[in-house]
């Protein structure tokens, strides 16, 4: 059959896309699955990001990413939209265990993938785990009391949280999109391509890691996995 004697579709739906690994070998992938592997090599687009700031009465304005002068010095940070949900990035981001001994922290617990995927709680997620009777002396110096103790650009802490899985999800989603607007923010890290903490619990033991690289995710030991951390707050 020849190529413009194919059946033509405008949409894709549950269909599945014939692709060929490095040794000539027939792959079938579904659409979700190689959207999502995609997804955060994404260039940025108009539209699609924005950086923060906040005004003489504390409202939180957005300004298009490629709009924002690098000489400015007044970002909280970068925002995304998708799907109806929306998060502020911050700037900044630390590499540190999530807790100092094992324990519930009263967060959202699953040990499903698709559950913890769900989880779009992480301020209050943080809120618990930082004042839970198992980590409420951990301080700053681990994943939740950091991005608790957080501030910049005027927003202070305590307005600042541990991204639960889902909202990690978010951040991957628009990784290379975010990436560009940090790089306009002076003194802005960018996201780094490995594994991030999350405040969606696993177990006693462990929480839920998302790995930058790949989108995966895995639960991974809360008191030895020195992880990135990047507080997230709304708008």
């Amino acid at each position: 059959m020849k190529l413009n004697e194919s059946a033509q579709i405008n949409s894709i739906s549950d269909e599945y896309i014939m692709l060929m690994d490095a040794n000539g070998n027939p792959l079938k992938i579904a659409k979700a699955d190689l959207a999502n592997a995609l997804a955060s090599f994404v260039p940025a687009t108009k539209g699609e990001v924005w950086i923060v700031y906040l005004d003489s009465d504390k409202n939180k304005i957005l300004i298009p990413w490629e709009q924002w002068s690098t000489s400015r010095t007044d970002a909280v940070g970068v925002a995304i939209m998708s799907g109806g949900k929306r998060l502020l990035i911050a700037p900044h981001e630390s590499s540190l265990p999530w807790s100092s001994d094992v324990g519930s922290g009263g967060a959202v617990t699953a040990t499903v993938k698709a559950t913890a995927d769900g989880d779009y709680a992480g301020q209050s997620n943080t809120n618990n785990v930082v004042t839970s009777a198992a980590f409420a002396g951990d301080g700053d110096s681990y994943a939740p009391g950091y991005c608790a103790a957080y501030s910049n650009g005027g927003v202070t802490a305590g307005s600042w949280w541990l991204p639960s899985l889902g909202e990690l999800g978010l951040i991957y989603e628009k990784f290379s999109a975010i990436n560009a607007a940090l790089d306009k923010i002076n003194g802005a890290i960018k996201l780094t391509r490995g594994p991030y903490h999350s405040s969606t619990e696993y177990s006693a033991k462990y929480a839920w890691t998302l790995f930058s690289q790949s989108g995966f995710r895995a639960s991974s030991i809360k008191t030895t996995s020195k992880y990135r951390v990047r507080p997230v707050t709304s708008f």
